[in-house]
């Protein structure tokens, strides 16, 4: 989550209750969401916060600026059920104990992205924030324990320690400089380079000028020009904490509810012109696999098969091909050029389709990461998709849509986007006052040809809003190019009405 700008402490905005600023305790919840609440009730003079985290970046970013910024603060409790692949917790617990090494990985993580990013970082450059979190706090592991009241009576027994304030000042959020000062901004980009990498010019043209890739997946059209084809909305179903899923680790879930949501994204998906794939997230190898049996039985959209489990991804990809499902399934996604990853892959390739996450900060971070995995993955993956990933808003969000567009120009393969991660960050009071769906359509301005947009559930609100940006992209080609889109477009559903 992004920096809320608010004059007291707590800084960074999160899923928290604040209880006694002069307490000593901090406590991290992981994935256990009815904690926090529940152990500041039971021990307010003792906490001075008590939060969930769920991702191994910015969420732990977010936990350890705010315990940093209060010297109060000498007690860290981990506790709560892990989440899996991200593994929050335990990245935590590795970070108290080995820090983070040269390119900002949390030594020792199991996490799947465990880099703390200077772009997450307001109090200080991410090297002195770590240390000063190491010494400052003692770290309580209790991963696992989901009993507030054992939590309260652990935190109970540690505050008969007297422990006074930490010696040093808080590290506060540092002031933005030239907040306003576009002249010297813009001056200090062209001296950087920052709008040309490898000599590709941002985005200020309509077309792309060279051939790009069109892939066919199960009927759906992937890739090409800006307006050519629609781009591929993919809503996400049974991702974790979905109401419909009843046990996670086995894949049993309410399968009536499931084939309402399918279905009416496949009705949308009719109306508007946009075509659609299914989206499953999966946290094993058996329930990513019992989804996918089921949405394949339900619907013939192409399904992308996900999961933070890389052993996860792997069994129920090898369980596509044995049923003959792997030319309507992409494989979401492929992480690093690692050795133990590439080995897993290996025992199923080739691979079809596959998405290649390129997650980064800037265009050259993305850049080089790209580059890195696609020449590893070479005979293991046949088509690949790029994703350039997406930060959360405040953090670099739009620029990575700058990166997809940059990436299908250099490289001409299709691109996708999880777009709905952008509003990961931003704090539910703000949603509420809030219209954050512009997001939606920016995936269409940019070109980029897979929209993973989040939760199923949100089909009826997404399907119109980008089908009315794709109008608009083609018809701008139209009146400005003279080129019409492919005849399937929803350019043709806005002509239908004049």
């Amino acid at each position: 989550m992004g920096v809320v700008a608010v004059a007291k402490w707590p800084y960074f905005a999160g899923d928290y209750v604040v209880g006694r600023e002069e307490a000593a305790f901090a406590v991290v919840t992981c994935g256990s969401h009815d904690l926090p609440e529940k152990v500041v009730a039971l021990a307010a003079d003792l906490v001075a916060i008590a939060g969930s985290c769920e991702t191994e970046n910015d969420g732990v970013a977010r936990v350890i600026q705010n315990i940093v910024s209060n010297s109060n603060i000498r007690f860290l409790v981990v506790c709560g059920e892990e989440v899996v692949g991200h593994a929050p917790g335990q990245t935590i617990v590795s970070l108290h104990e080995n820090g983070i090494g040269p390119d900002y990985k949390v030594i020792g993580s199991e996490g799947t992205i465990p880099v703390l990013h200077p772009k997450y970082f307001k109090v200080g450059d991410p090297y002195t924030v770590v240390e000063r979190f190491r010494k400052q706090v003692e770290l309580v592991d209790l991963r696992g324990e989901k009993n507030p009241d054992s939590i309260a009576a652990k935190i109970r027994s540690l505050a008969t320690k007297r422990v006074e304030k930490y010696s040093e000042p808080p590290l506060l959020p540092l002031p933005e400089e030239e907040k306003y000062d576009w002249a010297t901004a813009l001056r200090r980009i062209e001296e950087k380079g920052w709008l040309r990498e490898r000599e590709v010019e941002p985005v200020s043209s309509l077309f792309y000028r060279r051939e790009l890739m069109v892939y066919d997946v199960a009927g759906v059209k992937l890739g090409g020009q800006r307006g050519e084809y629609s781009t591929v909305l993919a809503g996400t179903i049974f991702y974790r904490k979905e109401p419909i899923v009843r046990d996670p680790i086995k894949g049993i879930f309410d399968e009536k509810a499931a084939e309402e949501l399918i279905v009416r994204q496949t009705e949308l998906s009719d109306e508007y012109c946009v075509p659609s794939m299914v989206h499953v997230v999966g946290e094993t190898g058996e329930a990513l696999s019992n989804y996918m049996l089921f949405v394949a039985d339900v619907t013939d959209a192409p399904i992308i098969i996900d999961s933070t489990s890389l052993e996860a991804r792997v069994e129920a990809m090898m369980i596509a091909k044995e049923v003959g499902l792997e030319h309507k399934t992409i494989y979401n996604s492929v992480l690093s050029a690692e050795e133990r990853e590439l080995e897993a892959l290996r025992d199923v390739a080739p691979i079809e389709h596959a998405i290649i996450l390129s997650y980064g900060f800037t265009l050259d971070e993305r850049l080089k990461k790209a580059d890195l995995i696609l020449s590893s993955v070479r005979g293991v993956v046949e088509k690949a998709i790029l994703d350039p990933g997406v930060p959360i808003l405040g953090e670099g969000g739009l620029e990575a849509l700058h990166s997809a567009w940059t990436m299908k120009k250099l490289y001409g393969y299709p691109t996708a986007i999880g777009i709905h991660n952008m509003l990961a960050g931003v704090h539910h009071e703000l949603r509420r006052k809030m219209d954050f769906s512009f997001i939606y359509a920016l995936p269409s301005l940019y070109g980029v040809d897979l929209n993973l947009y989040g939760p199923m559930k949100n089909a009826p609100r997404i399907f119109p809003l980008v089908a009315a940006a794709e109008a608009a992209v083609a018809d701008e080609l139209h009146s400005v190019l003279g080129v019409h889109p492919r005849p399937t477009h929803p350019y043709y559903k806005v002509r239908e009405t004049k």
